[in-house]
């Protein structure tokens, strides 16, 4: 059985200090419009055929609620392994379940089957990102990964030396890896998009800077691909569909806060 991190105490410990977790609470500009986006490409793999979610990895559950608005009749749950943002989430936020959970222990899983789970920025804390790709599979048909963009040769630098990332064991994964991690768990990549271009945590002159050129950014494919900040990948069990590279920007309607 893959171990847990040490990072998930540090994750309670940010619960502690800052009422929720960094990038989600008293939040700087970089984090809000970072997380902003990956909203917007969310909500855009939720359709009609799409009931019941499962949130893997919610953390504090801020984003998990955001979908829930924009998506009222959706069924949504969310676990997390970190006991303090499990609580913060169910003094937040109503009408959604929220479980302490370890998607790297199937036996802690909620019971049942679900129509889509998501695994939003999850994987680069795990001991075995793989496993948990696997055990996400005995829970739906169809997984939605959103992960840092490990192609990215920036963010492996901000990875080698910023005092955060260190401190929560950050390793980021090309999308060839992620790949075949679904591949390997029996699924099949659907959509493959490269978003965004503000990182996490970045000073705010440079980030509002990064955010308005961001949407003609996103027009070039070739670009996102290795200087993108974010991955979304859809795999769906058995799907026959090839990858699809997506590189406009989602006006989907959204209103985040700090």
């Amino acid at each position: 059985m893959a171990q847990q991190k040490n990072n998930v105490a540090v994750f309670d410990r940010d619960v502690r200090e800052n009422a929720g977790y960094r990038y989600t609470t008293h939040a700087r500009y970089s984090s809000v419009v970072a997380n902003e986006r990956i909203t917007r490409a969310t909500l855009r793999h939720i359709d009609d055929r799409v009931k019941r979610v499962l949130d893997a990895g919610c953390g504090d559950g801020t984003y998990t609620q955001q979908l829930k608005a924009s998506r009222p009749l959706l069924e949504m749950s969310g676990f997390d392994p970190a006991v303090e943002a499990i609580n913060v989430a169910r003094r937040r936020h109503v009408g959604i379940q929220f479980e302490t959970a370890d998607i790297l222990r199937p036996e802690t899983f909620p019971p049942g089957k679900f129509d889509l789970v998501i695994v939003r920025g999850v994987l680069h804390h795990l001991s075995d990102p793989a496993a948990a790709i696997r055990n996400c599979a005995n829970l739906s048909d169809r997984i939605l990964i959103i992960e840092p963009n490990g192609n990215n040769p920036i963010l492996k630098l901000i990875e080698k030396f910023s005092v955060y990332h260190r401190e929560h064991e950050e390793q980021s994964f090309s999308s060839r890896t992620l790949k075949a991690w679904c591949r390997d768990a029996g699924f099949a990549v659907s959509s493959l998009e490269f978003i965004g271009f503000v990182p996490f945590f970045f000073p705010g002159g440079l980030a509002k800077l990064i955010h308005f050129f961001q949407p003609f950014l996103e027009r070039f494919p070739l670009l996102g691909r290795f200087f993108g900040a974010q991955i979304v990948l859809m795999a769906e069990r058995g799907s026959a569909t090839q990858p699809t590279q997506h590189s406009t920007i989602s006006h989907l309607p959204l209103s985040v806060g700090t």
